[in-house]
């Protein structure tokens, strides 16, 4: 069962199915009722009434080939029992239509339609084959019924020429309806299936969104939490009063961690890179590393401060968890190219990683913005520099102008004195 028929299908899909069914079946109902309406004249022989039979079965295999019709594109084969019936009564009505006396091209309609079923059952240039070699077996059939009957006795049908020629168009246009009627049904599926897959993109682009924003803020968090649990654990016997404050800062960030993962889940997490390059130097400093923090991006838009913001937690992190650095500096800057630039350098890093997320992740939003992301590592010192340029179209933030002046996010939630902040995602 193709992915489509899986889902529960939609107001228009539904319509479309029954207008196919409804469409297809008048076919069926006037070719049968045309080819049996232009032998009524005939006399009544042993060769009429089987030809009259095989019509009303053939009629019969036409109606139960219409559910393998609305099946998705390549699920119902070709060589199915039912077409294979339609084929086989429709066939046999011709092929005995045609001997001498010719019994006329009306007979002829429901192979022609047995044609068009068995083109949509199959694939790619076969539907041009089955289609072209169903006209063919029709007007070799009549050609020759007609060639061979005395034409004393051809029936009335094949007298007239602008009859004949009436009844072949009327033939090659019953070879192409079920096509056609198919065809639009394969569009609405695909449509459909493409509507389905767009939808789950959109819930898996947001399920990575928020996964890599809660991994951003427990990534960080837990590390500053895991190096003062640390620190306080060596200070408790000698100095018990300032571990008791590292337990207090701990208890602090486990709660700012909380806020924040409750944040992520409401959408409304807000802070200016101004906190965060703050709050990163004050976490490297309480680790015994010198920094050095300067900012000045006036005007910067909410969503390239989002993304530096996330650059900024990314290489506080990288500094604690993979270098035993005693000097940083963070630089974050619009320089004169027209672009915000971030620098991050550390001395004493460690050894080169592979299969880290962290800086795949960052590079990721960073391209969003049509921007950059390098790192260099000359001797023991590494540096990252993150480049994005500036949009003219962007309409600075004025409540998020005035908190990078006093050090507070836009909608408050951040508190200035907070000794650590969100994440650094790895």
């Amino acid at each position: 069962m193709s992915h489509t028929e899986q889902a529960a299908p939609t107001a228009d899909l539904r319509m479309m199915r029954r207008s196919t069914v409804l469409t297809l079946g008048l076919v069926v109902l006037v070719g049968g009722f045309v080819q049996l309406l232009l032998g009524v004249d005939l006399p009544l022989t042993p060769r009429m009434i089987v030809l009259a039979a095989l019509t009303l079965a053939a009629v019969a295999g036409a109606l139960a080939t219409i559910p393998l019709l609305l099946r998705g594109s390549g699920e119902a084969a070709p060589t199915h029992p039912v077409a294979l019936a339609l084929l086989g009564t429709s066939g046999a009505a011709w092929l005995l239509a045609v001997p001498a006396p010719f019994a006329g091209w009306g007979w002829a309609f429901l192979f022609a339609l047995a044609g068009g079923v068995l083109g949509c059952l199959v694939t790619g240039w076969w539907k041009a084959a089955v289609v072209l070699g169903t006209n063919a077996v029709v007007v070799g059939g009549g050609v020759i019924g007609i060639l061979t009957s005395p034409p004393a006795v051809v029936a009335p049908a094949g007298a007239d020429d602008t009859a004949d020629l009436i009844v072949l168009g009327t033939l090659a246009l019953f070879t192409l309806m079920p096509l056609s009627a198919v065809w639009a049904l394969q569009v609405v599926l695909r449509l459909e299936h493409a509507r389905q897959t767009a939808a789950e993109l959109a819930v898996a682009k947001e399920r990575l969104r928020f996964a890599t924003d809660l991994h951003d803020i427990q990534g960080h968090n837990l590390q500053v939490i895991a190096l003062k649990s640390e620190l306080a654990e060596r200070l408790l016997a000698a100095r018990p009063e300032q571990a008791a404050r590292e337990i207090a800062d701990i208890r602090v960030i486990a709660q700012a961690a909380l806020d924040d993962t409750r944040a992520v889940v409401n959408d409304y997490r807000t802070v200016t890179v101004a906190v965060e390059v703050r709050n990163a130097a004050a976490v490297l400093r309480s680790a015994g590393i010198r920094c050095e923090a300067r900012i000045d991006t006036p005007g910067m838009p909410t969503t390239i401060g989002a993304v530096f913001a996330v650059a900024i937690r990314e290489a506080a992190t990288n500094v604690l968890r993979h270098s035993r650095a005693t000097e940083a500096t963070i630089e974050l800057v619009l320089a004169d190219a027209g672009e915000y630039r971030l620098t991050v350098s550390n001395n004493a890093a460690g050894a080169a990683r592979l299969g880290g997320t962290g800086l795949s992740g960052l590079a990721h939003r960073v391209a969003a913005q049509n921007g950059t992301v390098v790192t260099t590592r000359t001797d023991d010192i590494f540096t990252l520099v993150v480049r994005v340029p500036t949009t003219d179209a962007a309409v600075p933030n004025p409540a998020q102008v005035g908190a990078a002046d006093d050090g507070m996010p836009a909608d408050g939630r951040v508190p200035a004195s907070a000794p650590t902040r969100r994440e650094a995602g790895r």
